[in-house]
C-alpha cells in the first residue's frame, strides 16, 4: 500500500535528445495538471463542464507544485497541494484523484485497451474523452526523438510513446458504445416514478440501473439485499447507466468472487477466486472467507473489497512470503494460498 506521501508524489520525465524545448515542458505539465484537475473535479462528484473554471475545491487538492526538478533532459517531481488530512485508507479528495489517474495512465499504456477497461475508471464518457485527449496531446508524435514518462504515488514512471498516440486517437473518435456487463453489490434505493430505477452500491461505486414498469413488482423485492444484475451498460446524461429489462436479469446473492489481489497498491490477478460472503451490520459492509481468515469492513463496497484485496495480501506475505517454520495449520493455510495466488518467485 502506498504511504499518503506518496499518494501525493508526481514524476514528470521529459527528454529530447540533446535539449528540451521549454514550452515542450510547459505543454506537457500544463497537460497533466489538466488531466489532474479533470479527475479530481470527477472525484468530487461534479457533472463534466464544458466551459469555466474549475471549483477552487478541486484546485486547492490538485494543483501541482514543484518539489525539485533537474535540467537537460527536464525530470520533474512534483505534489499536488493538499493540506487536508485523511481520517480514511481510501486518503484526501486530492489522494483519490492521482491513485484515480495512476489507474487510468496504466489502463491505457496497455499495448491493447478499450473504452470499456476505462469506464470502472472515469464512468462518464464525456469526461473520459477530455481525459484521452489531454494524454494525447503529452504523447510524443511519430518519429520524435522526444520521450515522455510519467508516474504517481512514487511508482516507476510509465514511458509514452507514439504508438500510445495513435490509440488514444482511436478511442477519442469512437463514439460511445452499449456494451453488456454483471455487477454486484448492494440495493440501497428505488424509484417508481416515470424515472424507475434501482440504485447499487458496487465495488466499482455507485451504479443506476433503469427497470422495465413490467418487472417493477419483481425489482421491489430486492431493496436492501445483496444482488447480482446482469445487464446492458448505454451512455446516460454523461454517465454510463445499465439497462435491465426482465426479472431473469436481477437475483438475491451473498458472495462475491474475489478475483484480484491488492500487492502494494497493484492488483494482480488470482488463479482461483476467493468467494466472500458479504453483510451489512450497523450500517457497514462486511465481507468475510472464514477459510483463509478474511475480515473487512468498511462503509462502502468499494472500500470493503479494497479491504478485502489486501488482508488476502497480509495473509500471503505471512503464511507463503515467510522463512519462519509454520505449524501444520500453518502449512496448509499456506498452500491454499499458493493454489489460490501462486507461488513466492513472482512476489520477491
Amino acid at each position: 500500500m502506498a504511504l499518503s506521501t506518496e499518494k501525493r508524489n508526481v514524476t514528470l520525465y521529459l527528454d529530447g535528445g540533446k535539449k528540451v524545448p521549454a514550452i515542450d515542458f510547459i505543454n506537457s505539465l500544463q497537460h497533466l495538471q489538466n488531466i489532474l484537475y479533470h479527475v479530481g473535479d470527477y472525484v468530487f462528484g461534479n457533472g463534466c463542464r464544458t466551459s469555466g473554471v474549475f471549483p477552487q475545491e478541486v484546485k486547492d487538492s490538485c494543483t501541482l507544485l514543484f518539489k525539485d526538478i533537474k535540467m537537460g533532459s527536464v525530470d520533474a517531481e512534483l505534489i499536488i497541494g493538499d493540506e487536508q488530512i485523511s481520517i480514511t485508507d481510501d486518503g484526501t479528495l486530492g489522494e483519490m484523484a492521482i491513485c484515480a489517474t495512476n489507474d487510468l495512465l496504466k489502463a491505457i499504456s496497455k499495448k491493447s485497451m478499450s473504452k470499456e477497461e476505462l469506464y470502472p475508471i472515469i464512468n462518464d464518457p464525456h469526461r473520459l474523452n477530455k481525459l484521452l485527449k489531454e494524454f494525447y496531446s503529452i504523447c510524443p508524435d511519430t518519429g520524435s526523438s522526444k520521450t515522455v514518462s510519467i508516474g504517481f504515488c512514487g511508482e516507476t514512471p510509465t514511458e509514452l510513446s507514439s504508438y500510445h498516440k495513435e490509440k488514444l486517437h482511436e478511442l477519442m473518435n469512437k463514439p460511445a458504445e452499449e456494451y453488456e456487463k454483471e455487477i454486484f453489490g448492494w440495493v440501497f434505493d428505488l424509484r417508481v416514478d416515470q424515472q424507475k430505477k434501482i440504485m447499487v452500491d458496487t465495488p466499482e461505486g455507485q451504479i443506476n440501473c433503469f427497470y422495465d414498469s413490467e418487472i417493477e413488482n419483481d425489482v421491489r423485492e430486492y431493496i436492501g439485499k445483496f444482488v447480482s444484475v446482469k445487464g446492458t451498460m448505454k451512455p446516460h446524461n454523461k454517465y454510463y447507466a445499465m439497462y435491465i429489462d426482465s426479472e431473469d436479469s436481477i437475483e438475491e446473492c451473498t458472495d462475491y468472487s474475489l478475483k484480484q489481489m491488492r500487492v502494494t497498491d497493484e492488483l494482480k490477478t488470482l488463479l482461483k477466486d476467493v468467494l466472500l460472503l458479504m453483510e451489512r451490520e450497523d450500517d457497514c459492509y462486511v465481507a468475510s472467507n472464514d477459510d483463509l481468515g478474511i475480515l473487512a469492513v468498511s462503509n462502502s463496497m468499494k472500500g470493503v473489497i479494497k479491504e478485502a484485496e489486501e488482508q488476502l495480501f497480509i495473509l500471503y506475505k505471512e503464511y507463503v512470503l515467510t522463512d519462519d517454520k509454520l505449524a501444520d495449520s500453518g502449512e496448509i493455510l499456506s498452500e491454499k494460498l499458493k493454489s489460490i495466488a501462486g507461488g513466492s518467485s513472482g512476489y520477491l
